[in-house]
Formats: structure tokens, sequence, C-alpha cells
């Protein structure tokens, strides 16, 4: 069976294997982390079932970040990594929980911060832009999107054409 990721660069499969590494490593992969993943690998992989994509992130799942961070370009990838990992790590709750985030999602937050060794000022200047961008209308997939792809205020017509959105 071929790898149903083959088709994204390198740097994507790290930072998708981190988001999933963040999603997983509580032991509860909530239903919300696993759509909101699945449609991600559909707009990022369309020939490919999205459910198979989740599946070889899961497989995949790694606890050697320096690894995988290493295979992200550069330092914008790594702050783009940190405040999409808090989102991640933000985007489910149990219902027992008293904190937005769990204390393992929370320790698996922290050892990212570590690999990706950034500035704290920096750190919570994404962890804020998180917060701000988790109470505005946009949709986690859409924050995925302009990063992995590169999307700014306008994505290229090519973009959107791939990506089977409509636009006038």
């Amino acid at each position: 069976m071929a790898d149903p990721l083959a088709g994204l660069s390198p740097s994507q499969q790290a930072q998708l294997r981190l988001v999933c590494w963040v999603a997983c490593v509580d032991g509860v992969f909530a239903e919300e982390e696993r759509e909101l993943l699945s449609r991600l690998a559909s707009r990022l992989l369309p020939s490919v079932d999205p459910y198979e994509a989740v599946a070889a992130l899961v497989a995949q799942n790694s606890d050697d970040l320096d690894q995988l961070v290493a295979q992200l370009s550069g330092h914008d990838q790594r702050l783009a990594l940190a405040k999409l990992a808090f989102e991640m790590a933000c985007s489910s709750q149990d219902p027992g929980d008293t904190s937005p985030i769990n204390n393992a999602e929370r320790g698996a937050y922290r050892r990212l911060l570590e690999a990706l060794d950034l500035p704290e000022a920096e750190v919570n200047e994404a962890e804020w832009a998180a917060r701000q961008a988790m109470q505005e209308a946009p949709a986690l997939l859409d924050r995925f999107n302009r990063i992995l792809f590169g999307w700014g205020a306008w994505p290229s017509v090519d973009s959107l054409e791939f990506a089977g959105t409509h636009w006038l």
C-alpha cells in the first residue's frame, strides 16, 4: 500500500505530524481533532482518502520531536507551528477539564516549544494570536490552510481552483 502522505512536502508532513502528535498525546483523539485533520488532509491531498491520510498520521505518530522540527522550513514555520499546536491543544476539551488544555496536551505543547526553541516573547505573541483567532469566525481548518499553503488575504487563482473553492 502506498503512503497516503507521499504527496506532501517534508515540511508539510512534519507540520501535520506534529499537530497530530499534540492531538493524540493525551490518549484521546477527539472527534473534533479527527474531523479537522481529515478535512485538512482532503484539501492537501485531494486524490487521497482523508481517513487513510489521518490513519497514516496516527500510525506515524512519533515522539522524536527534534527530527520533525528539523524538517520545518525556518523560523516563520516554527512560529506558525507554535500557534497551530496551541490551537489544536485548545480545540477539544473533556467535560471534567477545568483548563482549556488538559495536562497531557499541556506537557506535550511545552515539549514542542522546547524543540522549536523560540524566544518566550514570540511564543507569547503566537499564543495571543491563537486565542484571538479562536474567537474569530474562520475555522481552524482555514488557519491551517493559510499556514500550509501560504495563503495570505487573497489566495492565488491556482490555489483556489486546486482546492475546489468557488469565488467571484
